[in-house]
């Protein structure tokens, strides 16, 4: 599937704030709910290419996309691509990312870029997570 990242909005056809329900009907009702770990307080819907949280109004929060998904920020594939060449690109829009030893959060865009081998040369974006205001607070 290819999911166009709209920052603060959603992706794709996916939107911040939707009901649990607009969501599941998008994917034709194929999903499984699960719980992401032993902390979360609530479910997670799984739709093979992405992962959707939800808050306690049962509404969309986050979208974490993975290594099937086309996904692309400002026409620019991310998932899949060089985490150097994503990180380059980060720093050219953003001078506030937030980094660790797996990836960064833009804070400006509400994007999470996660590379698990980021400190490899040939390390590769294997997730993104697209969020609304204050979810990491």
């Amino acid at each position: 599937m290819n999911f166009e990242i709209m920052s603060y909005i959603g992706v794709g056809d996916i939107k911040l704030g939707m009901k649990r329900e607009e969501i599941r009907k998008l994917f034709n009702y194929r999903f499984t709910e699960f719980m992401k770990s032993p902390l979360c307080m609530r479910t997670t819907d799984d739709f093979g290419c992405c992962h959707v949280f939800y808050n306690e109004q049962d509404t969309c929060e986050a979208i974490e996309l993975f290594i099937e998904s086309n996904v692309t920020f400002e026409g620019r594939s991310i998932i899949g691509k060089l985490y150097n060449e994503v990180k380059t690109m980060f720093e050219a829009i953003d001078n506030s990312l937030d980094f660790d030893d797996a990836g960064f959060v833009s804070y400006k865009y509400g994007i999470g870029v996660f590379a698990p081998f980021a400190d490899e040369p040939d390390g590769l974006v294997e997730s993104v997570i697209v969020f609304e205001k204050g979810y990491f607070d």
